[in-house]
């Protein structure tokens, strides 16, 4: 078996060149005449290819049969999460490429998730489906950094103080001082019924929504480019994705400010827009 760094580069041209004869083998015990059936390739390409990963100890000949050994199976589990996270790098790719090359964004997020592009003619889909997604929300955790409708703001208010839903927020300082000014009266009513909280930051990478439902937890991250363009949403509710978003939620959070007490002053919001509607 070869051995040592300096062989690296060797292993992964074998895994990948021979990860289909490798992948059957993982499967279970071949002869030659069965891999050259199944894999509808000569014989003499079989043999060569066996040659090639039996040196390297991916595969170990059994009486006149071949089954991959534990280091095979490693390798080949390696080279299929590889292939696997540069596809979801190119499916999201047009997405990623507007976040902060510092975000702390891993494949967690990616694997299994659902990209909602603003796209015409629906560009306000990705917001919409945030919203909505609240609306059916019984907790909301979030990461908030770009002033927006009031349409979220609402649909937070409603899940809090009409459904005896939960959430905590954490603005970013801009954003903070736009709540106090426009929705006062809102997170005044929020807060009374102790099962809201509000957090301040100086700033954000991104994003992100924790919108635990009936069916689970859903993890968005709201994508936008350089002029504060909405383009997009990546979605995702596997444990995986789930536990990246409460880590970095709970991240923020404690490196965040509280200012909720600011909501309790008084009772009334002053030249707010949400006073004025009502």
């Amino acid at each position: 078996m070869t051995r040592g760094g300096d062989d690296t580069a060797d292993i992964r041209r074998l895994v990948g060149r021979r990860a289909e004869t490798l992948a059957v083998l993982v499967g279970g015990r071949y002869d030659k005449s069965e891999l050259t059936a199944e894999l509808d390739v000569s014989r003499s390409t079989i043999d060569r290819t066996i040659r090639r990963l039996e040196a390297s100890g991916f595969v170990r000949r059994d009486g006149g049969g071949v089954t991959a050994t534990l280091a095979g199976r490693l390798a080949h589990e390696s080279y299929r999460r590889y292939c696997d996270e540069t596809a979801d790098i190119a499916r999201f790719g047009d997405l990623l490429r507007e976040l902060s090359p510092a975000a702390d964004v891993g494949h967690e997020l990616l694997d299994g998730a659902t990209a909602h592009r603003s796209e015409p003619p629906a560009t306000g889909r990705p917001a919409n489906e945030v919203t909505a997604l609240i609306g059916d929300g019984t907790r909301l955790r979030a990461c908030a950094s770009v002033i927006n409708d009031a349409a979220a703001t609402t649909k937070l208010h409603g899940m809090v103080t009409e459904e005896g839903g939960r959430g905590s927020v954490v603005y970013t300082e801009g954003l903070a001082d736009h709540v106090r000014r426009q929705y006062f009266r809102m997170h005044h009513e929020m807060i009374a019924t102790d099962r809201y909280r509000a957090y301040e930051i100086a700033d954000l990478p991104y994003e992100l929504f924790l919108v635990d439902t009936d069916d689970g937890t859903h993890v968005v991250v709201m994508v936008y480019d350089e002029t504060g363009t909405l383009r997009g949403t990546i979605v995702n509710d596997t444990d995986a994705a789930v536990a990246w978003g409460e880590a970095a939620f709970e991240r923020y959070r404690a490196a965040a400010t509280e200012f909720t007490d600011d909501f309790r002053i008084g009772g009334d919001g002053g030249d707010g827009e949400d006073d004025e509607s009502e």
